[in-house]
């Protein structure tokens, strides 16, 4: 992969006892797993033979754990989850100088308009500004939740008689259907890093486990989702994760299997962003310069602080006032009694304090929510209007920031036409129907093309048709240079496997090889490699030894997908 990105996806062909998938999200990170011969009986998937491990930070027990990385000043390797903070949080100041520490880093791959922006050489930062690879970051999360499936099975010693062993374990990690082929392609090097095998690797998009696993789901547990899901249904597939909001339109087809009917939207969207409204709210009453002298000070308070805004998230409080714990030392750094900045900044009808305590009116508090609120819901609207949505009636809402009861209200108000199905484990969907995908691919019909994909080629000048600027003199003939030669458009339908081939000739009689340069664009018709919106995201070299028969030889190109 180079730095525009040169991804092949595969199709695991290869079958194996046991599938694994990986779930590697800004704030929460897991994994799921099942035995062959227990989930699949025949034709038939038990998905209540899907294991996930359950999590302790102390009072809390969780499905997933912090996606929080501890590393030692040579980089290696401390901790990750609850672990990590809990270590990080009772360290001194100068031992946490001496530690890289990690805390929902997936975020700083984005840039201030929301895109994904990866490469081999992306550099991140942690909580006190220390640099590192980002794909060493990755690794070593990843890492770490194989290594904890490997210990935890075999300390559990859940199949006596057969403990996995290398290449009978076919890896699935997922992805946010939004991300591009670069950033996919990263994540399988990461994975590679981590020491997963690249042949048994699979990448499986977010929205399409989701809707995966609700279709799988029994009849006694899952009657809205099957009624949703009969042949000839059209549905959106809402998957609200810690980071980004990914949304698709699915179709079931005549065979059961599924189909996207319009590439994947979304956004920066998730439930993280909640606690950024919280964090703006107190750097506005105390300011940015001592609110950040406060997380490079005080960083095991810092990370506290927001432990404890997570819980009330996740209790989904709906009293009048909203109130949690504030660490002592926040207070103190102020230089200022708090209620005093609170009233200056015109807080005071908002929040109150009372000793290490605030209080946040809640209809303040659901301002936190609004601000992304407001987003997700003007999306779902401008992909309901479109042609693509025609019939389309049922949301499915999967994914951890759908469990907000905030989040679930203003999409029901929003689409009364709508039938919203919140399905059970709507948190574990997309880690549980990664796992069914890692044993059925083929579920997966049909994707839609998000780029325009082709090849650079010489054609013959035709003038008045081709600018000037693009005229080129080879081998005693006038041709144009840098002609886009599209084998699929975006936004065309195209089937699992499914191939497209062009024919080529050399230019040269003597020619013993043709480079061809791989290009996408964002236009549905690009005429130039150059064209707005074009990348080249690789090159592939064809040998052609037997130069008999001069340029009258052929070479075709072939796309599969």
């Amino acid at each position: 992969m180079d730095q525009n990105g040169w991804s092949c996806s595969r199709i695991q062909k290869i079958i194996t006892p046991y599938v694994v998938a990986i779930d590697f999200e800004t704030t929460y990170s897991g994994y799921a797993f099942a035995i062959r011969k227990e989930f699949l009986k025949g034709n038939e998937k038990n998905i209540e033979k899907i294991y996930t491990v359950h999590w302790n930070a102390g009072a809390l027990i969780s499905d997933k754990t912090p996606t929080t990385l501890l590393l030692d000043k040579k980089q290696n390797f401390v901790s990750f989850g609850n672990e990590a903070e809990s270590l990080y949080g009772k360290m001194s100041e100068e031992e946490r100088t001496d530690h890289y520490y990690f805390h929902r880093f997936k975020m700083l791959l984005y840039d201030k308009d929301g895109n994904v922006k990866i490469t081999r050489n992306t550099i991140l930062k942690d909580i006190k500004d220390k640099e590192m690879l980002a794909i060493d970051v990755f690794a070593h999360s990843i890492r770490y939740l194989r290594d904890h499936f490997l210990m935890n099975f075999e300390k559990n010693n859940l199949d006596k008689a057969y403990l996995p062993l290398d290449g009978e374990i076919t890896w699935v990690l997922t992805v946010p259907a939004i991300w591009d082929e670069p950033a996919k392609q990263f994540m399988e090097e990461a994975a590679e890093k981590a020491g997963i095998p690249k042949d048994f690797l699979m990448i499986c998009l977010e929205p399409e486990a989701a809707a995966i696993f609700c279709k799988c789901l029994p009849i006694e547990k899952g009657v809205d989702c099957l009624n949703a899901m009969q042949p000839g249904r059209r549905f959106i597939v809402l998957d609200a994760g810690g980071d980004t909001i990914d949304m698709a339109i699915q179709e079931v087809t005549e065979d059961g299997k599924l189909q996207e009917i319009d590439r994947a939207q979304g956004g920066d969207w998730g439930g993280i962003f909640v606690d950024a409204q919280f964090k703006e709210m107190l750097e506005e009453i105390v300011s940015k310069p001592i609110f950040e002298a406060f997380r490079m000070k005080y960083t095991g308070d810092y990370i506290d602080l927001f432990r404890f805004f997570e819980r009330k998230k996740r209790a989904n409080p709906m009293s009048k006032r909203v109130h949690m714990l504030v660490p002592l030392s926040f207070l103190d750094i102020s230089g200022e009694d708090i209620k005093d900045l609170t009233k200056a900044q015109g807080f005071e009808k908002d929040v109150t304090w009372k000793r290490d305590k605030i209080f946040i009116e809640h209809k303040n508090y659901k301002e936190f929510y609004n601000h992304v609120i407001d987003k997700i819901v003007f999306k779902v609207e401008e992909i309901l209007v479109s042609k693509e949505a025609k019939g389309t009636d049922v949301i499915l809402m999967v994914g951890g920031f759908s469990e907000s009861d905030l989040l679930q209200k203003r999409i029901r108000e929003s689409f009364p036409a709508c039938k919203v199905i919140i399905p059970p484990e709507c948190g574990l969907a997309v880690l549980k129907g990664a796992v069914i995908f890692g044993f059925d691919p083929n579920m997966i019909a049909a994707r839609v093309v998000k780029y325009t994909y082709g090849v650079g080629t010489n054609t013959i000048f035709i003038e008045g048709t081709h600018p000037k600027s693009k005229k080129t003199l080879i081998n005693g003939k006038n041709y144009c240079k840098d002609t886009f030669d599209v084998h699929v458009k975006k936004g065309k339908t195209v089937y699992i496997d499914e191939t497209t081939d062009k024919t080529h000739y050399p230019i040269y009689e003597d020619q013993t090889s043709v480079n061809f340069r791989v290009f996408t664009c964002e236009q549905a018709d690009p005429k130039y490699i150059d064209d707005e919106g074009c990348n080249e995201m690789g090159s592939l070299t064809v040998p052609m030894p037997d130069t008999n028969g001069g340029t009258n030889r052929k070479v075709k190109a072939k796309f599969k997908f």
